[in-house]
Parts: C-alpha cells; sequence; structure tokens
C-alpha cells in the first residue's frame, strides 16, 4: 500500500470534516475552522492519502512557550480511518509532524488522548508520560 503524506488544501475541508464528524458522533460544523487553520503559520494540517482516498488526518499547532523559551508544537489531532489502522499511516504522519516541527525549531512536541491505544502508539514512538491534562469546557460558561 502506497501512502502520501501532503500538507492540506482547501479541498479537503469537507471530506475531513465528514471523516471526523463520522468518528466523533458530533454534528458540528468543522470546515470553515478547517479553512482558517488553513491561512494560519502556526497550524499543520497533515493528510495521508493511500490512492485518491483520504486515510487520515494529523493537525497541529506551533506555540511561544516562555516556560521552555522558544517554540513549542502540539498534536491536536491524528486520526486514522478504520480499515487503514496498522498499516503504517500514524506513524507515516507523525513522522511528517516531528520532521516539521524539527524543521521549525520546535523545542517539544506534547499530546494529550482519552485512548489507551492512541496513548499506547505516542509511548511507542518515543514520548513520555508527562503530567496530567484537564479541561474546561468554556461554552458552559457563556450566556
Amino acid at each position: 500500500m502506497q501512502v502520501k503524506i501532503r500538507l492540506a488544501g482547501e479541498e479537503d475541508a469537507e471530506p475531513v470534516e465528514n471523516m471526523v464528524g463520522d468518528w466523533l458522533k458530533w454534528s458540528i460544523e468543522r470546515a470553515g475552522t478547517f479553512r482558517k487553520a488553513l491561512g494560519e503559520k502556526d497550524h499543520l494540517i497533515l493528510i495521508a492519502e493511500v490512492g485518491d482516498q483520504i486515510a487520515g488526518v494529523l493537525h497541529m499547532l506551533f506555540y511561544l512557550d516562555i516556560v521552555h523559551g522558544g517554540l513549542n508544537s502540539h498534536i491536536l489531532l491524528l486520526y486514522v480511518r478504520e480499515g487503514y489502522r496498522g498499516k503504517g499511516i500514524g506513524r507515516a504522519l507523525l513522522n511528517e509532524a516531528v520532521k516539521h516541527a524539527v524543521e521549525r525549531g520546535a523545542a517539544e512536541m506534547h499530546v494529550d488522548t482519552i485512548f489507551e491505544d492512541a496513548a499506547k502508539f505516542y509511548r511507542k514512538h518515543g514520548f513520555k508520560d508527562d503530567g496530567v491534562m484537564l479541561e474546561l469546557s468554556l461554552n458552559s460558561l457563556r450566556k
């Protein structure tokens, strides 16, 4: 199976929105946010293609980190469609993201997940457990 990793483009907005929507079972509009992120230098969105099918996506954010005194990176999403898992696509997306982070001069790469299989994947690829990730939903605080 030939996997091609490439930068996302405008044409990927709806297919990625549908893919992520099918996975999460959330009916919210994501394509607009996807398109906005494409135009931001602090966002990296990578697409994994097998033939003419999008098999996976990775979204990473670069940000200034005053603790580390420079640029840092955080994987916000790495998703591989069922049927394509276990074939090296996640690894290929992650390797390309690491390459971009190194090229940009990031000090570290962070990720958080609620899925144990994903945590095992990241540990297998050199990530170490480092603290606890907590969340506060601000949507519930809006009137």
